[in-house]
């Protein structure tokens, strides 16, 4: 949380774009920003035309909402906006993917599905978050079990600094 994913996580997407490379395709999973949490991958106009962009609607479910239940729920609805994101890139040969904030897919979606997601994509650069902010409510504790997994699969993984825990409200 706060650590530097997302801004780490552009600074190699424009390097990519900076060199030409074309077939690149950005999924924004990260929420809106609130307070120091969350926030998109901001690109210019002129990068922008050079990448296919996809960006559902994200709702935090750990800082929105009010019971466990309830964010369980927006992690589902969460998982079903960015499923359709995945549906919505068009058939072609793509060189690059660009995941931000893949944790959100994971408090409902399996590492192994994700994986499979990306499949077709011959480098994927992806971050998500992996840290104690949040407590170990069951819904921190499944995301961590599927990044260890989603870790496991990657060939290289950097970590970031992150800050102490805040349990939710709930």
């Amino acid at each position: 949380m706060n650590s530097g994913k997302t801004i780490c996580t552009r600074g190699i997407l424009q390097a990519f774009l900076k060199e030409g490379e074309e077939g690149v395709a950005l999924f924004d999973f990260a929420p809106e920003k609130i307070g120091k949490v969350g926030g998109k991958i901001f690109l210019a106009k002129e990068d922008l035309r050079k990448v296919w962009v996809e960006s559902p609607r994200i709702v935090p479910p750990r800082l929105t909402a009010k019971t466990e239940e309830e964010a369980w729920n927006l992690a589902r609805e969460n998982f079903q906006r960015i499923e359709e994101a995945f549906d919505r890139l068009p058939a072609q040969e793509w060189k690059v993917w660009v995941l931000n904030d893949v944790s959100l897919y994971l408090h409902v979606g399996t590492a192994a599905r994700l994986l499979a997601r990306i499949k077709p994509a011959p480098t994927v650069l992806m971050n998500g978050y992996y840290g104690a902010y949040f407590g170990e409510c069951p819904l921190s504790l499944r995301e961590r079990e599927q990044m260890d997994l989603l870790k496991a699969a990657c060939q290289q993984v950097f970590y970031l600094p992150s800050r102490g825990p805040i349990p939710p409200s709930w």
